[in-house]
């Protein structure tokens, strides 16, 4: 049966990008554009440093000037400090990606890989405070307010999710003997080539779902049906949370100041970022190989409610006159 129900979808997805080939050919153009001026370039560098940090030794450095809370708060390895780091600077999926690196290379057990990933997906400040602070709310505040509410919700959403147990303390190893820097270095650009691509065909595939989606009429659908809850949200269109929750940055285009108040809109770019939508969730299924990927949809489950709550909590708190001034 449910063979069945995959061919069937197969067929159905090759007749639509037949009848809407053309907009399927233009979102993929633009879907590559987006690739080659924003994620490969904020995603490359940060997947290089990730496997040379791993391969030389340093996640067991900075693990080990956090050792003792990140053990007794999430029960988690030392070196997935280094995750975390990573995650909150490089974005998402740096950050689960090296996770899974940790426990290739024998770090970490499985377990605590799947609890380092589901937590360690997160945005970075560029995107937050450059793309949606500036960008989006034309406030450099209202950028480092919804950084802060990332930050502060991902940690609570690891101490949430915290295995049930606390690992062993570990002494630190030093690998500088076993170091040899060339072929690190080369394994190193090629790793993050080969995934920096795979994250990128995600982003082309959910552009051209997306289009589908505008073209058959599905989404207009979804807004008839979900208006009440949107109103409810102070929003008067939900166009850019349907669309966030399939591809975030669309998404976050579409809440332009005529679709809520400043209020809502901070809210719905929290929730929205701290789940990173479903091209985000597969984007980091093709760089955590080997580990749970329904651990990862968990985690950004429970950060988005996080975000949602505490920012709800913190807009009620902070003036939205100060939000609105660079």
């Amino acid at each position: 049966m449910r063979s069945r129900l995959y061919s069937a979808g197969c067929l159905v997805f090759l007749l639509l990008l037949c009848r809407y080939s053309a907009a399927c050919t233009d979102a993929v153009r633009a879907a590559l554009h987006l690739c080659l001026t924003s994620v490969i370039p904020a995603l490359f560098p940060f997947f290089v440093a990730s496997t040379l940090a791993i391969s030389c030794g340093l996640a067991q450095t900075i693990g080990a000037l956090f050792a003792v809370p990140f053990r007794k708060l999430f029960h988690l390895p030392a070196c997935g400090a280094a995750a975390m780091l990573l995650s909150f600077l490089g974005g998402y999926p740096a950050g689960a990606r090296m996770a899974a690196e940790l426990y290739h290379n024998k770090q970490c057990t499985r377990e605590q890989a799947n609890a380092l990933a589901a937590v360690c997906n997160n945005t970075g400040p560029a995107f937050l405070i450059g793309m949606c602070g500036n960008g989006l709310f034309h406030s450099l505040r209202a950028g480092i307010f919804l950084y802060l509410v990332h930050i502060i919700s991902a940690l609570l959403t690891a101490f949430v999710l915290r295995p049930k147990t606390a690992p062993k303390s570990a002494a630190l190893t030093n690998q500088s003997e076993f170091l040899r820097w060339i072929p690190l270095f080369v394994q190193a650009v090629l790793s993050a080539g080969r995934a920096s691509l795979h994250v990128s065909a995600f982003v082309l595939v959910f552009s051209v779902i997306l289009s589908l989606l505008r073209q058959v009429g599905i989404f207009s659908f979804l807004l008839c049906a979900f208006a009440p809850v949107f109103r409810t949200l102070s929003l008067s269109d939900g166009t850019g949370i349907l669309i966030g929750m399939l591809e975030l940055t669309q998404g976050l285009a579409s809440l332009t100041p005529d679709t809520g108040t400043l209020a809502a809109r901070l809210i719905a770019v929290s929730s929205l970022c701290a789940f990173g939508g479903c091209s985000v969730l597969f984007q980091t299924a093709t760089v955590t190989e080997g580990l749970s990927f329904r651990a990862c949809i968990r985690g950004k489950l429970v950060h988005a409610v996080l975000a949602f709550c505490l920012c709800l909590l913190a807009v009620s708190v902070v003036p939205t006159s100060w939000l609105e001034t660079r």
